[in-house]
């Protein structure tokens, strides 16, 4: 039986170093994976000229058979086979003669790199053509998920110099991906956030595809592996729209400005990684091209809406991700799947050269965000120099102006001390000249009066040490727990000592037996001093017909004492002045009944002392109302 034979004719010669073999062949794309025989060489139905026949997307990888005779007319005699790739899944070469196929070549998944007869990271098979003899070739092969193969045919020269050139472009495209990688490391290092991280993984894993499509993992990094290698391509393959997903969501900022959009993404997110095991199960990422088709539209509308935002670098981005439609997408997505509809370039081609584009496009929006961020950051550690500065002139102004103070104090209370102490100097000093020259009636009321002012001299430098600040609370060892019918009962037995005045005290009666439970600290011998000094200061400023009224006001947390009384008023920036030491108005310096001016000022300590407070206001007789106030326990 003779094998008819449909091949077109290629005459290799000396003045073409290269020839496209799908120009001459005749092709049949085994979709049912069929075995090579001699009927299904000779079937004539199912052979169509190769540069005419387009494939159909198919989920499972199938067979292609590439039929040509070739006539060799040159004084070569090896020729040297190129796909374009750097591995096939499956390559067999047969030599078809009228009576038989007879296989001369091939390479199955578990082949290594090893088995190949040319040591290149390219794959080149040579061919063994004699002269002034034609010979028919049978090219079965299978490609990485069904894409074509621009399968040439090179002399020896040129086959050397388009291995050195794939070589050269290769290795200078894995190092511009190398070194922008590095850039991207070192801009993660000094600013470790989400974006950063998610493009470094990005950037990472389209390197390590360059460096598996340009042959470099298969011939330097495990040339002993097979089929593994393919499963680490389709790990690559799935994975990198993902990390691609989440660098868009995050540089974007979509969880922000676009909920529906950031949704979206979430869901496309989602399909991806679930079609990681099942591309790798199946050994196809079919399901990826398809739904890489289908995002399309989703990847031009955040191209059109990132266009239109405001923030630095983000028109950069825009075109980069319009390049990832063009040349990932479109060109190589949509190509591989319906067998390279612009045939310009390789497929490989248009993967690194859109993913470096891309790259370099991401990079320069990021480095023009991060120097928008910095410049930012400058005008604001400038604003806070200033301000630190202008806090520091307002400080410096403040500390001089506290000084003045605190000098105009110091000197006020050293007048003041000198007015207290001069009056019983001076008294002393004539009793004592008295005594000395012999002119006093009764010597010992002369000692007697020397001794009074010696006690005063001692109580006033008592009361001093009390109401002095000395940066700690007075400890009042005499504060005891009492309640409400205590109190009233502690203040109708005060009486003042001195002056006999008309004090109007709170009744018990008028208030009920839950409200008179009601306990507080404080102490009873010191509130009697308060009360005291109260109505001496009425009688003081009032004479003795003031009238003084003692309110006890039980409020909801607390207790209000007011001592009223129809005296003399003071102006209201005087009423926080009376409670420091030595401070006296200028009315009672001339009045002989004035006090030493450290009776207000023991109050204030004492009643502090039980955690109350105590203050001035006008009093609703007319004259000076002082309030004090104890917190009551629950």
């Amino acid at each position: 039986m003779t094998l008819q034979v449909y091949a077109a004719q290629l005459s290799l010669d000396n003045d073409t170093a290269v020839h496209d073999l799908k120009l001459y062949g005749e092709v049949y794309f085994n979709y049912k994976n069929v075995p090579v025989s001699r009927s299904l060489v000779n079937d004539k139905e199912i052979w169509h000229k190769a540069d005419a026949v387009k494939q159909k997307p198919k989920i499972t990888s199938y067979s292609k058979l590439l039929k040509l005779d070739i006539s060799n007319t040159s004084s070569e005699q090896t020729w040297y086979i190129s796909f374009g790739y750097a591995r096939l899944p499956l390559l067999r070469i047969y030599e078809v003669s009228t009576d038989s196929v007879v296989k001369v070549f091939e390479l199955q998944p578990y082949h290594n790199y090893f088995d190949r007869k040319i040591d290149d990271p390219q794959l080149y098979v040579p061919v063994k053509l004699e002269q002034n003899s034609t010979k028919t070739l049978l090219i079965e092969y299978q490609t990485f998920a069904n894409a074509p193969a621009n399968i040439r045919l090179h002399n020896y020269s040129h086959y050397l110099r388009t291995s050195q050139q794939s070589t050269m472009v290769n290795g200078a495209i894995s190092g511009i991906v190398f070194a922008i990688l590095l850039i991207i490391l070192v801009n993660l290092f000094f600013n470790p956030n989400k974006t950063n991280v998610f493009y470094a993984l990005w950037t990472f894993t389209f390197f390590m595809i360059v460096v598996d499509m340009a042959g470099f993992t298969s011939k330097y990094i495990w040339p002993h592996l097979g089929a593994e290698s393919s499963k680490f391509s389709i790990f690559l393959m799935t994975t990198v729209p993902i990390l691609h997903i989440l660098f868009l969501k995050s540089f974007l900022q979509l969880q922000r400005y676009h909920k529906k959009l950031n949704i979206t993404y979430k869901v496309v997110l989602a399909l991806y990684t679930l079609l990681i095991p099942l591309s790798l199960w199946l050994n196809t990422v079919f399901f990826n091209l398809v739904l890489s088709s289908l995002i399309i539209p989703l990847f031009l509308y955040t191209v059109s809406w990132s266009w239109n935002q405001k923030a630095p670098g983000i028109r950069v981005f825009s075109l980069s991700l319009f390049n990832h439609v063009l040349f990932v997408n479109i060109f190589t997505i949509v190509g591989t799947s319906f067998g390279n509809i612009f045939p310009n370039f390789a497929i490989a081609d248009y993967i690194k050269v859109g993913y470096l584009l891309e790259v370099c496009l991401f990079t320069i929006a990021l480095a023009i965000q991060n120097k928008s961020l910095q410049n930012q950051f400058v005008s604001y550690l400038q604003e806070q120099v200033g301000s630190l500065q202008e806090n520091l002139s307002e400080e410096k102004l403040q500390h001089v102006s506290n000084i003045n103070e605190v000098k105009i104090k110091e000197e006020q209370l050293f007048a003041d001390l000198s007015h207290e102490l001069r009056t019983p100097l001076t008294v002393m000093k004539i009793q004592v000249e008295s005594l000395q020259h012999n002119i006093v009636d009764n010597v010992h009321l002369s000692y007697g009066k020397l001794m009074n002012k010696i006690d005063e001299l001692n109580g006033f430098i008592d009361n001093l040490m009390k109401v002095t600040p000395s940066g700690e609370v007075y400890k009042n060892p005499n504060i005891k727990t009492v309640n409400i019918k205590g109190l009233l009962s502690s203040i109708k037995s005060i009486h003042d000592s001195s002056n006999t005045l008309s004090i109007t005290t709170p009744d018990v009666m008028t208030y009920d037996v839950r409200e008179q439970m009601r306990c507080f600290d404080y102490d009873q011998e010191g509130f009697k001093i308060v009360l005291e000094e109260c109505y001496q200061n009425a009688s003081s400023h009032g004479g003795a017909q003031v009238a003084v009224s003692v309110h006890v006001d039980n409020e909801e947390d607390e207790v209000v004492i007011s001592i009223d009384n129809s005296g003399s008023t003071i102006n209201e920036e005087d009423f926080n002045r009376i409670f420091s030491p030595l401070v006296r108005l200028d009315g009672s310096r001339q009045n002989e009944q004035s006090h030493n001016g450290m009776g207000l000022s023991l109050c204030k300590k004492i009643i502090e002392s039980s955690n109350g407070q105590i203050f001035a206001a006008n009093s609703k007789l007319g004259g000076l109302a002082i309030h004090v106030i104890f917190p009551l326990k629950a």
